[in-house]
C-alpha cells in the first residue's frame, strides 16, 4: 500500500473537497505532529468544518500523526515547519510520497528529487483506481479550481485526463 505523507494544505483542500476519509481509507496516511498542529487547534475546530474532519481520522487512527526530529538543513526556500517536517519524514520513509499544494515544498521536493503530488492528481488517482465515481472527481477537481491556488493550465489537464479515462 502506498504511504502518504501530508502537509496542511493538502490535508485541508481534500478535507474540503470530501476526499481525505477516502484517502486515508485507502492508503496509509502520515501527518507530522507540527502539521496537526498547524489545521488541528482548538480554534480551529470550533470554526472549521475541515480541521474537524482531520481530527476525528487522526482520533480514528485513520491518519497517523508522528513525531519528527526536523533536521537542520539549508532548504532552497523558506518553508513552514510543518512542509519541513513533512519533507524529512518522506525523505526518511521508504516508498513515502508527499501530498502538497504548497509551491515553495513542491520546489524543495524538485530540489531534493524527492516524490510528490498535488491534491488534483490525487483525485485522479482516486478515481482511477475505482475509490471514487466520475461525478464525485470532477466536482472536486471543480471545487478545487475554486478554492485551490492552481493555474488554470493545471485544472485544464487534469480535468481532460479525467474525460480520457473516463471514455478509455
Amino acid at each position: 500500500m502506498k504511504i502518504i505523507i501530508a502537509d496542511s494544505c493538502s490535508l485541508i483542500l481534500l478535507s474540503k473537497c470530501s476526499l481525505l476519509a477516502h484517502l486515508a481509507g485507502n492508503f496509509i496516511v502520515i501527518i507530522p505532529e507540527a502539521v496537526l498542529n498547524e489545521v488541528v487547534n482548538n480554534e480551529a475546530v470550533e470554526k472549521f468544518p475541515d480541521a474537524k474532519i482531520i481530527l476525528s481520522l487522526v482520533s480514528a487512527k485513520k491518519i497517523k500523526a508522528v513525531k519528527v526530529k526536523a533536521e537542520e538543513k539549508s532548504f532552497p526556500v523558506s518553508i513552514d515547519r510543518g512542509e519541513m517536517e513533512a519533507l524529512v519524514l518522506v525523505k526518511k520513509t521508504k516508498g513515502a510520497i508527499l501530498a502538497t499544494d504548497d509551491g515553495k515544498a513542491i520546489k524543495a521536493c524538485r530540489y531534493f528529487n524527492l516524490p510528490f503530488i498535488i491534491s488534483p492528481r490525487i483525485v485522479m488517482e482516486l478515481y482511477r483506481l475505482d475509490l471514487i465515481d466520475f461525478k464525485k472527481a470532477k466536482l472536486s477537481i471543480e471545487k478545487m479550481k475554486i478554492i485551490g491556488r492552481y493555474s488554470p493550465d493545471i485544472i485544464a489537464d487534469v480535468l481532460l485526463e479525467l474525460e480520457v479515462l473516463r471514455n478509455a
